[in-house]
């Protein structure tokens, strides 16, 4: 090839880019926010590290709000194997921290910060559901609602399936939406 012909594939090359740059900058509304979500979901649901320690993630990581309340979530987990079995469940050393995604079935403890002080005198109660194939939901368990003046809600389960369940977060008599924060958990997906 001779040095016009390949300055000239370099040039029409170099203007290929150019152009596709373009469109994919003035196309991002369209297909931008899409990709974001997927991208995201699919690092989330590959990349199930539990934290060193406690408190290795940001607080945006785990907080979950609804319009007047917000509480930051931090689910302890230990796996179904045979080192997890007999001896006492109090001891968290063995679980591994995560959010709002499980990477398999086994014990779950799951602790719930509650944000504002002033919400600490307030009624709370807490409950887990299991989502089955029809969008229902079945209670697995749950703690009643009373006043949490330490700002922490502890609830514990076993999670024997994997699939989609629900953690919910009701202050007061939990009555509206406002006053209820759903966190949907993800088991093994």
């Amino acid at each position: 090839m001779n040095p016009n012909g390949r300055m000239n594939l370099m040039l029409f090359l170099a203007v290929v880019v150019i152009a596709a740059g373009n469109v994919g900058a003035f196309t991002y509304s369209l297909w931008g926010p899409s990709f974001s979500l997927y991208w995201n979901d699919f690092l989330d649901a590959h990349l199930y590290r539990p934290a060193v320690k406690a408190g290795d993630r940001t607080i945006a990581n785990c907080l979950k709000v609804s319009d007047f309340y917000s509480a930051r979530l931090t689910t302890y987990f230990l796996g179904d194997s045979d080192k997890s079995a007999g001896g006492p469940t109090t001891d968290l050393s063995k679980y591994d921290e995560y959010c709002d995604r499980v990477p398999g079935t086994g014990k779950v403890i799951f602790s719930v910060t509650l944000m504002e002080k002033d919400v600490r005198s307030q009624s709370v109660a807490l409950a887990f559901y299991k989502s089955d194939a029809k969008g229902g939901l079945e209670l697995l368990t749950s703690v009643p609602s009373k006043p949490h003046p330490a700002g922490f809600v502890t609830l514990e389960s076993s999670v024997d399936h994997k699939g989609k369940y629900l953690l919910e977060l009701a202050f007061g008599e939990g009555k509206s939406e406002e006053d209820r924060i759903a966190m949907p958990i993800s088991v093994g997906q």
